[in-house]
């Protein structure tokens, strides 16, 4: 009922949200005095496409009737500038900057009846300067490196007819996109959430913008360290900042709709065993200006290009439904579809609204092969499993947000979010232990067959209110949040389990199960801040959050005389109920000043956690049996906090930024790590929670340092990062040495501790900027606390593990040719503090060229090589990988806007799915089904209504001819490709 309520409310807090007018407010502002005064002018100046402050723009103000320069100065890191005491008169203010036009605007006498005139944001946009026929730009760098973002202009990377933001992304020096398409930075951190001009597109699902829209409309890459909501209105920081990812869209594309229809279909090569065709089906459409944006998506494919990122089935991880082996988007055969509309609208000065809605259905299948050593001090033994998955997926979403600026000192965000997932899952397995004698004796093996099917729902409600109180800093703000969480799922559990070493305990497990979940947050959070002096501020910070999570579980045994699943077992049906509250109090001193900022202070946090743990309906209906209620458990945790960032003077066609930062903040265990009913899906690894598990805390220690350098276009950047924990959650495991069953639960453990440091090196080889080099070197060493088996008994041993990642990338491009080469190394190596256990190391050599030949007649050719060799795995895994896609495309019709692709994937067959997961004790070896090798006809078809003149501007290969190096031509062809590039294999289910 409470979910039914919730939902009128969003559904009402939608249509207010879409439908929202507001009536503008007529008022003249400022005074009504006939007599003019000295003022202060204002301005910020912004660029018109992403309207991102632009820093050293140069402002200069001119006496309208003798041109003579009378106050001049350049913006600061905001783009804002003030000129002060401005005297009565004529005036006219010219703002330029490097690549961009100058813009004018005109002052009259009658402006001055104000002490203040705010001119608000000034939009420069980019220039091109003609001479003759040949047009002249900046010539602009692969990469840009800033205070909080890492740019990429994508004119610089140029991708194949018909490529994806995803693909983009993956030749971007120092960013990585795993087979799933998570994408990571060098830092290790994943994006979450992908922005378009600085707009939400499609909530927090990053794939439905690198999955669907199409790389040659981009601009721009920015990889950005986002603050929260509140924490831009207040400046006060309340949290780490989250990694997202903001797409600029060329300026020639934000006049109009444009869109693109793509359909193909191919056939897999060399493989009797699967014969089925391969399709895909792609539509797009979109309107992208300076205060709108839509865009409706259409796909559907079976050669993995799942183009959202799965929710799951909200059930509870590993009770039932823990799958090994299953996959989805990376790893096996997956076929897709996705449709989705996305939104946002200035409504006016004091409105901006925004939503999206989208339907994903997803079909994998998933045949896997592992290979696990666990270690033993006294010995080894080794476990070898085969396992095949079948997963059907349904996800529907829907979420918005309204920003209502009120006044010129209160603002308003509202955020709803909801969610609805289904999911049916089928998986079959068989697993073999054997020990590590010279007979390799058997110990024990499985056979199982598992099923679930569940469903669940997520409310999200968000709510930020800032409110400044006065022009000197004082602020005032709140920020309140609901998220209501319900699962349901019915599964079956079939398993025969054979231990030779123990023949009377052999198991059998017929069963069937059910399991409810509800988890219900609130969080408050409020903050205010005090100026003390001019440039010194206290912020007060108090955040709240209640966690209740009840997870209920039946087990019912087969009952033979029956025919019936009707034998409550009472040691698989234990449920749980866990009450939290976390708190965070914290007081910082924050200086501002025009070169640097710092921020000093101290947070405490508490926690309460309450655990109840039952058999539900033991002694009858409604009547429950509790088998354990430990006592409240409470913590205390404090931390300084510290943030200084320095901005180095000097020539400012060099800018130098340094960031040092330490936080902490608490983390609660799982609704998993704390349910201790045992997990029987795999019942030679039996899993368990603990309920008297305390919160970690974690510690974070970074220092950051960028320069980027404008007259030589090179950037550089290092970060040095330290995070150790305290009440670290680790797995503590217990072995049965006659039937080989290992029992696994988490327990706290300090002693955990990590560092990691990253330098990234980007600079032009030579004046036309032909060639371009990008080194990325990536370095860490972590001290993991762990338990591993000592004479059939769990011990404290520490894994000691470095690793070393280097990558190197050079490209060169003219204006018919495009190639890039990239190194990688990746070499790890673990030592344990427990005498006995030998050291492991692997090491990952990886080479790739691609490149794109643009020819006459509107033909272009590309192709990617890659070459994989893995060195230090389990035996039969030291295996190598020879990857090469190649595709020809024909572009045709009136501006090349049609096009017809041939495309070839895995050429040489030889695709490969490694993984490699390493413990402290055990390392496990897994190899993934993966679409082999097929080719593909593609028609594809893109329109637009923004006119000849900007459909010529556009270059059939990917890239824009305005950013080519001065003195070429252009090449044939223009508008706009229909999306799929080169697909990461998969298909569907036979």
């Amino acid at each position: 009922m409470k979910l039914k309520f919730y939902f009128t409310l969003i559904l009402a807090a939608f249509a207010a949200t879409f439908f929202a007018q507001v009536v503008n407010n007529r008022s003249a502002s400022g005074a009504t005095a006939s007599t003019v005064v000295p003022a202060t002018v204002r301005v910020a100046v912004v660029d018109s496409v992403n309207n991102q402050p632009i820093e050293f723009a140069s402002v200069r103000l001119f006496n309208s009737k003798t041109n003579q320069l009378t106050q001049g100065a350049v913006t600061s890191q905001n783009g804002r500038v003030e000129l002060k005491d401005v005297k009565p008169g004529g005036y006219y203010l010219l703002m330029s900057f490097t690549g961009y036009n100058t813009k004018r605007l005109n002052l009259r006498e009658q402006n001055f009846r104000r002490n203040v005139i705010d001119l608000g944001n000034v939009k420069l946009g980019a220039s091109n300067v003609m001479l003759g026929a040949v047009t002249v730009t900046g010539k602009l760098p692969e990469m840009v490196v800033k205070e909080d973002t890492v740019e990429y202009n994508a004119a610089a990377f140029r991708t194949p007819e018909g490529a994806v933001v995803e693909d983009l992304i993956k030749r971007l020096p120092g960013v990585q996109v795993d087979a799933d398409g998570k994408i990571t930075t060098a830092a290790g951190k994943q994006v979450t959430k992908v922005r378009v001009n600085g707009k939400e597109f499609f909530g927090d699902d990053p794939k439905m913008a690198t999955k669907n829209l199409t790389a040659d409309v981009v601009d721009k890459v920015q990889v950005i360290e986002k603050k929260s909501d509140l924490a831009i209105l207040t400046g006060v920081d309340d949290d780490e900042p989250e990694t997202i990812i903001n797409l600029t869209i060329k300026k020639g594309m934000m006049k109009g709709w444009m869109g693109n229809l793509s359909a193909g279909g191919g056939q897999i090569l060399n493989n009797k065993n699967d014969e089925d065709p391969r399709y895909v089906a792609s539509s797009m459409l979109n309107r992208f200006t300076d205060t709108e944006q839509y865009s409706i998506i259409g796909n559907s494919n079976n050669i993995n290009e799942r183009a959202f990122t799965d929710r799951g089935n909200n059930v509870m991880s590993g009770r039932g439904g823990n799958f090994g082996g299953g996959g989805t988007g990376g790893t096996g055969i997956t076929s897709s579809s996705t449709f989705g509309f996305n939104m946002a609208k200035e409504v006016n000065k004091k409105l901006k609204v925004g939503g999206n809605i989208s339907y994903n259905y997803g079909d994998n299948y998933t045949n896997s092969r592992s290979f696990r050593e666990n270690i033993f001090t006294d010995s080894v033994s080794y476990r070898r499993s085969t396992s095949v998955a079948r997963s059907f997926t349904h996800n529907f979403s829907i979420g918005g947000k309204m920003e209502y600026q009120m006044d010129s000192v209160t603002t308003f965000i509202f955020t709803p979010t909801f969610s609805y997932n289904s999911s049916l899952a089928h998986n079959s397995s068989y697993q073999k232990s054997m020990a590590g004698d010279k007979d390799s004796t058997a110990v024990n093996e499985s056979n199982s067959a598992s099923s679930l099917s569940s469903n669940g729902t997520n409310l999200g409600l968000q709510l930020d209110f800032s409110r400044r109180l006065s022009a000197k800093g004082r602020r005032i703000s709140f920020s309140g949040s609901l998220n209501l969480n319900e699962s349901n799922g019915n599964g079956t559990n079939n398993s025969t389990n054979i231990f030779y070493l123990a023949t009377g305990k052999n198991t059998v497990f017929n069963q069937e199960n059910a399991n409810t979940a509800n988890r219900n947050s609130y969080n408050m959070r409020f903050t205010y801040v005090e100026p003390i002096a001019k440039n010194y501020f206290i912020d007060f910070l108090y955040n709240i959050q209640f966690n209740n999570t009840i997870n209920e579980r039946e087990t019912y045994d087969y009952d033979p005389v029956n025919g019936t699943y009707s034998d409550l077992n009472a040691n698989y049906s234990r449920s749980s109920s866990v009450h939290s509250i976390s708190q965070n109090i914290r007081v910082n001193l924050r200086s501002v000043h025009p070169r640097y900022t710092y921020n000093i202070g101290m947070s405490v946090s508490p926690s309460y956690t309450h655990n109840l743990g039952y058999v539900k309906d033991w002694f009858g209906a409604g009547m429950d049996s509790v088998y354990n209620e430990p006592q409240p458990r409470k913590t205390v945790n404090y931390a300084p906090q510290f943030e200084f960032t320095y901005r180095f003077s000097g020539d400012k066609m060099i800018r130098k930024f340094l960031r040092m930062r330490y936080n902490g903040r608490t983390n609660q265990p799982s609704i998993t790590q704390l349910d201790p009913s045992q997990d029987v899906t795999n019942p030679l690894n039996i899993r368990s929670g603990n309920p008297d598990l305390l919160p970690s805390f974690n510690h974070n220690i970074s220092l950051e340092y960028n320069s980027n350098n404008r007259t030589s276009q090179s950037s550089f950047s290092t970060s040095l990062t330290h995070t150790f924990e305290q009440n670290s959650i680790v797995n503590y495991t217990t072995y049965e040495p006659r039937t080989g069953v290992q029992y696994t639960k988490p327990i706290n453990e300090n002693g955990t501790w990590s560092s990691q440091a990253d330098i990234l090196f980007a600079t032009p080889l030579d004046k036309q900027m032909h060639f371009n080099l990008n080194l990325r070197t990536g370095a860490s060493y972590s001290n993991l606390v762990g338990y591993t088996l000592l004479q059939k008994q769990s011990e404290r041993n520490v894994s000691h593990t470095a690793s070393v990642s280097p990558n190197l990338s050079i490209s060169y491009k003219n204006n018919w040719f495009y190639c890039q080469f990239r190194g990688l190394l990746r070499y790890s190596s673990s030592t344990y503090s427990m005498e006995g256990i030998s050291p492991k190391q692997s090491t990952t050599y990886n080479i790739s060229y691609n490149n794109q030949i643009t020819f006459p007649w509107s033909f272009s050719l590309s192709s990617d090589i890659t070459y994989t060799a893995n060195r230090g795995l389990s035996a039969g895994y030291n295996q190598d990988e020879v990857m090469w896609n190649a595709q020809l495309n024909k572009a045709f019709l009136r501006n090349n806007a049609g096009s017809l692709r041939l495309q070839f994937n895995d050429i040489l067959h030889q695709r490969l799915n490694l993984n490699r997961s390493v413990t402290t004790n055990s390392i496990t070896d897994t190899q993934y089904t993966a679409l082999t090798s097929y080719c593909m006809l593609t028609i594809s078809y893109r329109f637009n209504n923004m006119g000849n003149r900007r459909s010529g501007n556009r270059s059939r290969s990917g890239f824009d001819p305005s950013q080519m190096p001065e003195g070429f031509d252009r090449p044939a062809g223009g508008g706009f490709p229909g999306g799929g590039g080169f697909p990461g294999g998969g298909g569907r289910p036979r």
